[in-house]
């Protein structure tokens, strides 16, 4: 029997919707799921008119996690040599290497794997109506590393131990206040400010945007060169966004922006 659950992509304009479509399991991910979503990525990586990928699940609800039916397959895949493939930390390498401005919408469930999945993406925009736990330690299972360094970062110590070690169900409030999304808005109002936060982003320049994103992520893992700023700054002195920014600026009129600068390590 087919395994349930898939991945559908929708773009309009300069934004591409990724839908988790598996709402049987509140949009657990299946093997199939993460295979799809790494394609879906790539993809959308290549794609000039996409400035913005935006992550949500059907019917209310954004993920919970690893579907335990399928846990072995998606966790600790065997590959030919008989070495584990983790095709989840593959989800968040495609989410994190796609060079478009990410943003998880967060709402209803996100349990256990859903919260990496949405820290993966470079905002989280959540419903105060969100319901979070994470929740490995309730089956035997370890939290990913990619996952559990975020946590670490996100809140603390202290703070990630205490949401790894008893999953509890945790307070919108602390949500909220320990800073685990970008943004907690009134549920009823959700769309509305994911249309506002769009209407911003495709005004901004990409260059500037994906340039930034690209600093903050080597800094974050401690890999930014001198040499790296020093040539992104001679780039940075020269680009076209830049010129048109500013001719914009002192003609009063809004900019027309270009497009995403070339590719650098």
């Amino acid at each position: 029997m087919a395994q349930a659950g898939r991945i559908t992509v929708d773009i309009e304009e300069f934004n591409a919707t990724v839908l988790l479509d598996n709402p049987e399991q509140y949009n657990a991910l299946t093997k199939d799921m993460c295979l799809q979503l790494v394609g879906a990525f790539a993809t959308l990586a290549a794609d000039p008119e996409v400035r913005t990928i935006v992550v949500r699940g059907v019917e209310s609800s954004f993920c919970s996690g690893i579907a335990i039916d399928q846990m072995d397959r998606v966790l600790f895949d065997p590959d030919e040599q008989g070495e584990l493939i983790n095709h989840f930390d593959l989800v968040d390498r495609s989410i994190q290497a796609c060079g478009k401005t990410t943003i998880a919408v967060v709402e209803g469930n996100c349990y256990g794997g859903g919260w990496q999945l949405a820290s993966a993406c470079d905002v989280q925009l959540a419903s105060d109506q969100v319901r979070l736990a994470i929740t490995p330690a309730k089956i035997g299972l370890v939290y990913p590393r990619p996952g559990i360094e975020r946590l670490v970062r996100t809140v603390g110590e202290h703070r990630a131990k205490y949401l790894l070690f008893s999953g509890a169900r945790l307070p919108v409030e602390d949500i909220s206040s320990w800073g685990l999304f970008t943004r907690v808005v009134p549920h009823a109002g959700l769309e509305a400010e994911l249309a506002a936060l769009l209407a911003q982003l495709h005004a901004n320049s990409p260059y500037s945007i994906a340039r930034t994103r690209q600093a903050i992520n080597l800094a974050q893992h401690g890999e930014v060169s001198d040499q790296w700023w020093q040539q992104a700054w001679e780039e940075n002195a020269g680009n076209a966004d830049l010129a048109e920014g500013r001719a914009a600026f002192l003609a009063r009129r809004a900019p027309k922006f270009s497009s995403y600068p070339a590719s650098r390590p």
